[in-house]
């Protein structure tokens, strides 16, 4: 029965991490800044081990994916045994237990404990020999005191919404759409004095009047609602990938970074015409596609539902579009772009996955 554990939990993309306790079998699976960890301990043999022990091998295996920079951990111990009375004591101090009888192949799941786990229950089940007998599964109260009431309004869909949200992410793209309210409401923004007045990049006010904040300021002005529509979009759906990725703080970095490194770039293009105005987030958001791009690269080629090739098509017809529209500014793009990239170079990290000792 070890063995075939073993076996599904491989297929599911699971790594095999090696332990100095030889009873002892840990599986992780790494996505982005979270790991699911399935702890096995293999006491089909007539092997002692205490409630402390048992807590002590749980801390540990946690203690080591930690420290490989993964503090969002799901955890949950397969106890594989004949003894099944033996082994209720786990259950009593552990509400992420299951208990799987080797002798029949029935998977024990008590009413404190997960009911799934990322579809793994219905793939143990599966596993069961076919000439074995095997009853449904067996729901059985722990003692008075010991329900934890891990379903109560099923919190399984709160955590993946809670794990999926990204607040850095939606909070820029609700600081940009309450600004171009603000200017629509109480001025015009498509007017080329109301975006110069309220920060846009123009490089004869920073180099006559010394206004840098205007290279961070650009990044939160649209002058028509065309322009922020379409930025916003990409925004979302982009943003919220490279957010999941690298955290809040580095994204909001890469994010400021890399779309004034794309005013730095308007800047200069400016230079050899002074009359140009630049605004608008996409400077930005190209800092969070060439961060996308360096992400994926450093993941083996895929990050959620992106691939390196899709990465990739993607700027080549973003930096297209830019090239045969009007009024665009390639500058800021290509800049922000590079910025992005080199930000998420410095700030991000694939975190080692080595072997547990």
């Amino acid at each position: 029965m070890v063995e075939k554990i073993q076996s599904l939990l491989e297929k599911q993309g699971y790594l095999k991490i090696e332990s100095n306790v030889p009873f002892v079998k840990l599986f992780v699976r790494y996505e982005m800044s979270s790991a699911k960890v399935v702890q096995v301990l293999d006491l089909v043999e007539d092997v002692t081990v205490t409630t402390e022990q048992y807590e002590v091998f749980c801390e540990k295996s946690k203690e080591h994916i930690r420290e490989h920079g993964y503090e969002d951990i799901d955890f949950l111990t397969l106890v594989v045994t004949p003894f099944v009375s033996e082994s209720r004591k786990y259950i009593l101090s552990d509400t992420h237990c299951w208990i799987v009888n080797s002798e029949t192949g029935s998977l024990i799941v008590y009413e404190n404990q997960p009911d799934e786990f990322y579809g793994l229950r219905e793939q143990i089940e599966s596993q069961i020999p076919i000439s074995v007998k095997v009853p449904e599964v067996i729901y059985e109260t722990t003692p008075a005191g010991r329900y934890t009431g891990y379903y109560d309004d099923n919190p399984r869909q709160a955590r993946s919404f809670a794990r999926e949200f990204t607040p850095v992410n939606t909070a820029l793209v609700i600081v940009n759409v309450l600004v171009f309210l603000y200017m629509s409401f109480f001025c015009s923004p498509e007017r080329v004095e109301t975006i110069l007045y309220n920060g846009a990049m123009y490089a004869p006010g920073i180099i006559e009047h010394g206004q840098i904040y205007r290279l961070f300021t650009y990044m939160f002005l649209h002058n028509g609602f065309d322009h922020i529509a379409g930025n916003m979009v990409v925004l979302m759906f982009l943003g919220d990938n490279v957010e999941r990725a690298v955290g809040k703080f580095r994204y909001i970095l890469i994010y400021l970074l890399g779309g004034m490194f794309g005013g730095c770039g308007s800047f200069l293009y400016a230079l050899y015409n002074p009359q140009i105005m630049s605004v608008g987030a996409s400077g930005a958001i190209f800092a969070i596609i060439g961060a996308l791009l360096w992400i994926v690269v450093i993941n083996k080629g895929r990050l959620e539902d992106m691939t390196t090739l899709r990465v990739c098509v993607l700027i080549a017809y973003m930096l297209y579009q830019g090239f045969v529209a009007e009024r665009v500014d390639n500058a800021a793009h290509l800049f922000g772009l590079v910025g992005g990239f080199v930000a998420a170079l410095i700030l991000y990290r694939k975190n080692d996955r080595s072997t547990l000792t």
